[in-house]
């Protein structure tokens, strides 16, 4: 993991200990980490407009008669999403997907309804965000740690 204050500092203390010379290189690859997840305040709107082009678009090309296709269309938004953000964000997402899927494709009026199709698509929304979020959680946590030798002063020679 790269911290920038921090790799400034070493820097500072290794240019001083040693005097500019045999200075160990600080890695900074960019390993993953939290920064590369989209605010949740921006990650949820995306959420939303995604879904709702995905629904217009399955209107469009009359995908509406089959209602499965347009569900694993969302849920694929949904996991999309969900890879780059929060865990609220991405159930944000989820939920207004059903809430366009329930309210738009099972009834076209507009109406949420709680039935079983209904219900079983809320659990693949959900599920498909709590995937996303939770397999980039566990990529994160088994990333092993680089670690760098850093060398504080010159060595004794004698």
């Amino acid at each position: 993991m790269c911290q920038e204050p921090v790799k400034g500092q070493v820097d500072r203390v290794l240019t001083a200990s040693t005097g500019g010379a045999d200075r160990p290189a600080v890695d900074c690859t960019g390993d993953m980490t939290d920064k590369h997840l989209l605010a949740g305040g921006f990650a949820f709107p995306l959420g939303f407009v995604a879904a709702i082009v995905v629904v217009l678009g399955s209107a469009a090309i009359g995908a509406f008669a089959h209602p499965v296709a347009v569900l694993v269309a969302l849920a694929a938004v949904t996991f999309a999403v969900s890879l780059a953000t929060s865990l609220p964000a991405a159930l944000g997402t989820a939920f207004v997907s059903w809430g366009i899927y329930t309210g738009f494709v099972l009834d076209s009026l507009g109406q949420l309804q709680l039935n079983g199709r209904s219900a079983l698509a809320a659990v693949v929304l959900v599920l498909a965000a709590l995937v996303a979020v939770g397999g980039m959680a566990l990529r994160r946590g088994l990333q092993e740690p680089r670690v760098t030798v850093i060398r504080f002063a010159p060595p004794v020679r004698g």
